[in-house]
């Protein structure tokens, strides 16, 4: 049976100490929605707006009882006079279903406590240091998460000098290793010439141990970012180049960020500083790119565009962004650092949404945010995620 609780009664025990620990993580996951982002409490005329739907949404998501006296009512009604609870309460009206999914007709389905949906949000962590290497020789070899990069060379090493391997046998020059981030993952190598190369979740670099000493090259699938380190002989710099399914990026020594993964139809290649030349596959259609631009390949064509590149980083410096994008793009962000599959219902995937979220928030923390919007909703079951109205 659905346990229910009193709105008032459950907020009274919690201020004086004597809720349990259902009850606490109940009333803290409301009070706790962006506060570490926001250091002041909801303005008065926001409190205001949203003071006739207080009420309901206490019974939507506190599970306050329809049938309750009259004086019961009149007692939420006075505490949501004080700033504390009036603040809670504003907050409660934007809680992710996927925290706590009442049971309403014709919606789909969610586990039936409190305690059972809290416990399967909190197991969708994020991701972390997750990656194995496919060496020239055939092995495959899972790499430490307490690590977070390898050094490419005659053997594969930890950055504390622990060799991850050494070849058993005469590995030909230009024989390639494969560093795999799976979904829910990240991983950086130092290459043989110095270039760092950190891959977002579910890609893959082919590399040599020791590049050409006339030119250096690489292949990704998926998405990564790219610290090149020039290298000269005999006074002239050695080109770097990097080849994916869509598009070939020649550089000369720079720090860009690629994205093409091989089930999205848009790749595109950011300039953070130097320069490169972005060349469609099979073509000869090129376009040279300035620090600031990005280019974006989408149908055979190359469209070039001047962009925040800090957008374009926000994955590798710990955030998700949401950049005006599409719902279908957002949730292939999130199916990839969660390790999750999304599924849509009766919505609009070209949806549009714009922010950012600490990408080591667990799960339910990322979905709140989408949710601001009144527009979307989500179900989280195991490690399928609907998204609904």
């Amino acid at each position: 049976m659905e346990k229910k609780y009193d709105a008032a009664m459950l907020i009274t025990k919690y201020r004086n100490g004597t809720a349990n620990a259902d009850e606490r993580l109940l009333v803290e996951a409301f009070m706790l929605i962006d506060l570490e982002d926001k250091h002041t409490l909801p303005d008065e005329e926001s409190l205001q707006l949203h003071t006739a739907q207080i009420g309901k949404n206490l019974k939507a998501h506190i599970g306050y009882n329809e049938h309750a006296t009259k004086k019961r009512a009149n007692r939420i009604h006075t505490l949501i006079r004080s700033p504390f609870v009036r603040a809670v309460a504003v907050l409660a009206i934007v809680v992710s279903a996927s925290l706590i999914v009442i049971k309403l007709k014709n919606e789909i389905r969610a586990p039936t406590t409190d305690t059972e949906v809290f416990k399967q949000v909190m197991e969708v962590v994020p991701g972390k240091n997750r990656a194995y290497v496919k060496t020239a020789d055939g092995h495959t070899i899972d790499l430490n998460g307490k690590q977070n990069t390898i050094h490419a060379g005659e053997d594969i090493a930890y950055q504390d000098g622990t060799v991850v391997w050494s070849p058993q046998n005469t590995v030909e020059a230009n024989a390639m290793n494969e560093l795999h981030t799976p979904k829910g993952g990240n991983y950086t190598v130092i290459l043989s010439d110095g270039t760092r190369v950190t891959l977002n979740a579910e890609s893959k670099l082919s590399y040599p141990n020791r590049f050409n000493p006339s030119e250096r090259s690489v292949l990704l699938e998926g998405e990564a970012f790219f610290e090149v380190r020039p290298v000269l002989k005999s006074g002239k710099r050695i080109p770097f180049s990097v080849k994916t399914k869509s598009q070939e990026i020649h550089v000369l020594g720079t720090a860009f960020n690629v994205t093409d993964y091989k089930n999205e139809k848009l790749a595109k290649t950011t300039l953070i500083n130097g320069s490169v030349r972005v060349k469609l596959v099979g073509s000869a259609t090129s376009q040279l790119l300035s620090p600031g631009q990005e280019a974006r390949i989408s149908d055979n064509a190359i469209t070039t565009v001047t962009v925040d590149t800090s957008v374009a980083l926000d994955w590798k410096n710990g955030m998700i962004s949401f950049n005006d994008e599409n719902l279908v793009t957002i949730m292939k962000k999130i199916e990839r650092w969660y390790d999750i599959d999304v599924e849509f219902q009766n919505i609009d995937p070209q949806m549009r949404f714009g922010g950012s979220v600490s990408k080591y928030k667990n799960l339910s923390d990322v979905l709140r945010r989408l949710e601001l919007t009144g527009d979307v909703k989500f179900i989280i079951k195991g490690r399928r995620l609907i998204v609904t109205k």
